[in-house]
């Protein structure tokens, strides 16, 4: 779709700033934190209540000129879902409606970057046509749709933490080897043991 390359973090930090929807220093911190711990600025901002995510849609939808869906009045094709799987579905909340070919139509939770979606495309082989959906809505229907979504977020939080608590037990007490030691391990404590 034409014009999905200004779909971009800093692009988003940009519109809300010269909206004065959000302070600065919050959106400094949520792009920090997308770059650091790869939290999406989206949900970082409504997680922490800076703004709520219909007014946080509302934005998207009217600068980037994208259409707005609630993915739940829509039937969802599981030829759609089998394309692009249960690993893209759960770690980027897409939900791809329909496939046309190899044409995808997906609901994005408010904002997905033009660089994760390129990369998507490129990996499935195919094209998406986004919407702007909400992050609670594509986490409730993905929650139905999978059964196994609730462990995977459930290992993937527990994972995050571990990771956060490692490094801050490391940066108080030896420098920056014992920083990289403890992330590193916490990195490969995170990475699945095989069978």
């Amino acid at each position: 779709m034409k014009g999905l390359e200004k779909l971009t973090p800093v692009r988003l930090a940009e519109v809300l700033t010269q909206k004065g929807s959000v302070p600065t220093e919050v959106i400094t911190d949520a792009l920090y934190a997308q770059d650091k711990h790869g939290e999406p600025i989206s949900e970082t901002l409504v997680t922490a209540g800076h703004i709520t995510e219909w007014d946080l849609a509302k934005v998207v939808v009217e600068s980037f000129q994208l259409p707005f869906l609630m993915a739940s009045n829509f039937d969802i094709s599981k030829e759609a879902l089998q394309k692009l799987g249960e690993d893209t579905i759960f770690e980027h909340l897409l939900l791809p409606l329909d496939l046309y070919g190899n044409l995808v139509t997906v609901v994005m939770p408010i904002m997905t970057p033009h660089e994760t979606l390129d990369k998507l495309q490129r990996k499935l082989d195919v094209e998406f046509f986004p919407y702007v959906g909400l992050i609670t809505e594509n986490k409730r229907l993905i929650g139905e749709l999978f059964p196994a979504f609730k462990e995977w977020t459930e290992r993937k939080q527990a994972a995050k933490e571990k990771t956060k608590v490692t490094v801050k037990a490391a940066s108080t007490g030896g420098g920056w080897t014992n920083i990289f030691d403890a992330a590193d391990a916490a990195v490969r404590s995170s990475m699945p043991k095989g069978k």
